[in-house]
């Protein structure tokens, strides 16, 4: 019976780690907030585009609504803008410049090192 008890205490303490490691902190249900994948976490992620540093063709209108992943200002269009190959998130200029200096030139959302030019389509 003690054994039992402790078997259960430690298949519950094992599915409370791995809960809080990777639940992603999910704060609030319903809010999608990115986590890191499996590879992210052993550093063995791969690139999943074929080419890096080509510049990503964007419709104006799929712009709409969208922010910078970085700073959160709503994404102006007019402005050169980013795109990040691993997670397709935007980022101004600015946004890329900061994050060259301050975080190894990665994405803030997966990581990711191919940060390429947009251009704009109408």
């Amino acid at each position: 019976m003690p054994r039992l008890i402790a078997l259960v205490v430690f298949i519950v303490v094992v599915w409370a780690l791995f809960n809080a490691l990777f639940s992603g902190g999910r704060a609030r249900r319903g809010t999608y907030r990115p986590r890191q994948s499996w590879e992210d976490l052993f550093g063995l992620r791969r690139s999943k585009s074929g080419d890096a540093g080509l510049a990503h063709v964007v419709k104006r209108s799929d712009l709409a609504g969208l922010r910078d992943a970085f700073s959160s200002a709503p994404l102006d269009p007019a402005k050169p803008l980013y795109r990040c190959a691993g997670c397709q998130s935007f980022f101004h200029h600015e946004s890329v410049e900061v994050l060259g200096r301050e975080n190894h030139h990665r994405c803030t959302v997966c990581n990711g090192t191919d940060i390429g030019p947009v251009n704009v389509v109408d």
